[in-house]
């Protein structure tokens, strides 16, 4: 029988427009707790689309036993 892993809570990322068309999310190595030493190792996921990005990030924390993904938005770094 399968056992429900412990919840890890919320999963905290930065989403970032990084030029015209590729956006970016961030987060912090929090995604692969052991070694508790990789927590500060940062991670991320490139698309071409906000939409497609978080869809993937939200998808990959709520595999690994995150309940939600809290969305915290970056400046751009493209000139519009």
């Amino acid at each position: 029988m399968l056992e429900k892993r412990r919840s890890l809570g919320a999963l905290h990322a930065r989403m970032r427009q990084v030029e015209r068309e590729l956006f970016r999310a961030e987060y912090s190595g929090e995604v692969n707790p052991d070694p508790s030493d990789a927590r500060d190792i940062p991670d991320y996921h490139v698309g071409t689309s906000a939409t497609d990005v978080k869809i993937w990030v939200e998808q990959m924390a709520e595999g690994l036993g995150y309940d939600r993904v809290v969305w915290h938005e970056l400046p751009t770094s493209v000139d519009r």
